[in-house]
């Protein structure tokens, strides 16, 4: 029998322990909830119909879509990558723009990262805002929403944010990239990895990069989102929104932006910014800059939690739902110009 003062002593010890665990609990959740709660309230209930002006984004998004993305294109296939960056530079160069190719080998190939810069008016070389996209192809797979989409909505956000030289006080740089797929995913010769050493070298301004890594799939089924644990406690259970995806040491970029785009689109959307541990978190073209110490995140559909195509000869152009996607690229439209024009 053990003695009453021990008892009394071991009950003591044992309420410390849970009143502590109890404080890591909630210490946690209230992490959490920071880390997940985004201003504003995101879009919900039906959509209006499109506007025309949304029609017609959502034709032009579907031919890039179709033009870049409806074979395989990589490494492997270097005639058809090549042949996507012909069409890319193209079109940037219709828009008026000047087109730098960065150039760099791989696999005793040429390949190139495409960047065109608008630069401010008002403060020329005072800042610079990234927004880039992955033109080339996972391993047998068109990559139509992987990452065509992304892809084509560099080239009409470069394409309506002609004008904003005028009223920016950041330059933008639109760039479209090769070798993010594997097997240069996250190696030094993956294409952003090339941009962002070399605008870290420069001591280039970078206030903050954003990556359009497939953003054409949506559904409003229950069940159609998946989430790694715990996350779908804290979100939706239809993959019917668009993701700011960024890590914890870029709350503040994640929330701007999604307060942005709450603001000019009436389209769900929602936010997270969370330990790169969390896998999905850095898969994409900021993971790079974030390497660099520069602010980053991600938008996408969540790719592999959502579509059920991803890195799959499936991923096809018809598999688009290219009208979701045009106010997906016109509510980044609005987020572009707010985090430009920032004094």
């Amino acid at each position: 029998m053990i003695p009453r003062t021990i008892a009394l002593r071991l009950g003591a010890s044992l309420l410390r322990i849970a009143g502590a665990l109890l404080c890591v609990a909630l210490l946690a959740l209230a992490a959490v909830l920071v880390l997940t709660q985004m201003p504003s309230r995101s879009f919900s209930g039906p959509l209006a119909a499109a506007t025309a002006e949304e029609q017609a984004l959502a034709q032009r998004l579907r031919h890039h879509v179709a033009m870049v993305a409806s074979e395989e294109h990589n490494i492997r296939t270097h005639a058809a990558l090549e042949a996507a960056a012909r069409y890319l530079e193209a079109e940037l160069t219709s828009y008026g723009y000047t087109v730098q190719r960065q150039e760099f080998d791989a696999s005793r190939q040429k390949v190139r990262n495409l960047l065109v810069t608008l630069p401010s008016q008002k403060a020329p070389g005072k800042r610079l805002l990234v927004i880039g996209a992955h033109y080339d192809s996972a391993h047998e797979t068109p990559g139509a929403n992987d990452n065509g989409t992304g892809t084509a909505a560099v080239l009409e956000l470069a394409r309506s944010l002609k004008d904003l030289g005028e009223t920016a006080t950041s330059d933008v740089m639109f760039a479209l990239y090769t070798n993010e797929e594997p097997p240069y995913f996250k190696t030094r010769l993956m294409g952003s990895r090339v941009h962002a050493e070399a605008l870290k070298a420069a001591n280039a301004p970078v206030q903050a990069m954003l990556s359009l890594e497939t953003m054409g799939y949506f559904s409003d089924e229950a069940g159609s989102q998946k989430y790694p644990w715990p996350l779908n406690r804290f979100y939706p259970a239809q993959g019917n929104f668009i993701a700011f995806v960024g890590t914890a040491a870029d709350l503040g970029l994640v929330r701007k932006s999604v307060k942005s785009f709450r603001t000019h689109a009436s389209f769900p959307s929602e936010g997270i910014a969370a330990p790169r541990f969390v896998p999905g978190v850095d898969y994409s073209d900021h993971a790079p800059f974030i390497d660099e110490g520069y602010p980053a995140l991600m938008v996408t559909d969540t790719a592999p939690y959502r579509y059920p195509h991803y890195h799959t000869r499936q991923d096809t152009p018809d598999k688009v739902d290219y009208e979701r996607l045009a106010r997906v690229v016109r509510g980044l439209e609005g987020v572009v110009r707010d985090l430009a024009t920032q004094p």
